[in-house]
């Protein structure tokens, strides 16, 4: 897994200033609380939409309670739930499900409110013997909404608050003698309501300390994967030249080959070899002798990666190609374009002045001389030999299996 491009260089420091100073949420970057909130909604969306479901179920099976208690109550809260409630946690469970982060937290704060609201007015608006039943039936609404709502800390005492406030507004409205009367319950609503903001306090304190966490450890995962498939990526590459190397090239040869033969298409394999090397090295110097080796892996790469061939270094100034779904004929003509290209370009001398190198190419083919991998590589090899004993710089094919004679 590769680190989200689309995060800024910095974030690690960021989510580690966060970590270590324990910032509050609304202290974080801007890019933290977004990255917070997208990876909160999907688990947002189904539990308001869930919580909000149960609620509203709760409200209508209030109705028959109110039966119990006389025709005026049913009325009253048939009227008001049913009018008011029901329409608000309807309002609520859709925009959980398909609205923003804003209208989810509105839409969640005001059902609570009005829930709280009418429970109140109905308890307080109807004696001292439905009072106390649904005054305290409005404090485990507001207790029950700000333990398991999944909101932030902010929304959850705004909500709070508009609960406490409504009720308090109601009892504002009652005559003295009823006031006196509803005055013990609405304080000790207000009173466990303010204790209960201590958990969801609590709680977002550790969500949010553990989703630093979480974070910080899933960029240092994204980093150490990203280090491995770096260090992976140059095992198979060769240090001087940055062809793939051996261990690369037999794996993606081996596979190759039997593809190959799977599919009955035919396969190239390719050994190329600097011509006089040793000499040049001991001419002028092993600085200019890699300098020549990167100057004929970079024309090889040029020829053969273009052409969907892959071509490696196998050992000191040894490559090998191979070239899938070719024929014969394609094969000679890429073989010639890559000797051609690095004869074409001479190595430059540190001292000044340029020096030609080339390079001698053997050709096997599979159907003609490849019953498996090793006879392949070795047909290639023969004909390299070809090549050297013709002159060098030229392409030399493999006729057959242990050929003593090769196509030119």
């Amino acid at each position: 897994m590769k680190p989200d491009p689309k995060l800024p260089h910095d974030i690690e420091a960021m989510v580690e200033q966060a970590a270590d100073q324990s910032l509050p949420f609304r202290r974080w970057p801007a890019v933290l609380q977004e990255m917070w909130r997208s990876e909160q909604a999907p688990r947002r969306r189904r539990e308001l939409a869930f919580i909000n479901a149960i609620a509203l179920i709760s409200c209508l099976l209030c109705l028959p309670l109110d039966y119990t208690n006389g025709p005026q109550i049913f009325e009253q809260g048939l009227v008001l739930r049913l009018g008011l409630v029901v329409p608000a946690y309807c309002v609520a469970i859709y925009a959980a499900l398909r609205g923003g982060w804003v209208i989810q937290r509105w839409t969640s704060i005001l059902p609570v409110v009005c829930y709280a609201g009418v429970a109140g007015y109905i308890g307080m608006h109807n004696g001292a013997s439905a009072e106390g039943g649904y005054v305290m039936g409005a404090a485990m609404i507001v207790v029950l909404a700000t333990v398991i709502l999944p909101l932030r800390v902010a929304s959850i005492a705004l909500m709070a608050f508009l609960s406490v406030a409504t009720m308090w507004a109601i009892w504002a409205a009652l005559p003295p003698a009823a006031e006196q009367e509803a005055f013990g319950v609405l304080a000790y609503l207000s009173a466990i309501s303010l204790v209960a903001l201590t958990v969801p306090f609590r709680t977002a304190t550790l969500k949010d300390r553990n989703f630093l966490y979480a974070i910080r450890g899933r960029l240092a995962s994204e980093r150490l994967l990203a280090a491995n498939e770096q260090l992976r990526e140059l095992s198979h590459r060769d240090d001087l030249t940055g062809l793939p190397n051996r261990r690369y090239f037999e794996r993606i040869f081996d596979t190759a080959f039997h593809a190959s033969v799977i599919n009955g298409e035919d396969l190239a394999v390719m050994m190329i070899d600097v011509d006089r090397f040793k000499l040049f090295n001991d001419t002028h110097g092993h600085t200019a002798g890699d300098r020549a080796l990167k100057q004929v892996a970079k024309e090889l790469e040029k020829q053969f990666v273009t052409s969907g061939a892959t071509v490696a270094r196998v050992g000191g100034e040894e490559f090998v190609a191979v070239v899938e779904h070719c024929t014969e004929q394609e094969a000679l003509s890429l073989a010639e374009r890559a000797r051609h290209s690095v004869a074409q370009r001479p190595v430059a001398l540190e001292i000044g002045g340029r020096v030609s190198i080339t390079v001698s190419i053997g050709v096997a083919m599979r159907k003609k001389v490849g019953p498996s991998t090793d006879a392949l590589i070795d047909c290639a090899d023969e004909a390299l030999y070809a090549a050297k004993t013709a002159g060098r710089n030229v392409v030399r094919l493999a006729d057959r299996v242990g050929a003593p004679g090769f196509a030119g």
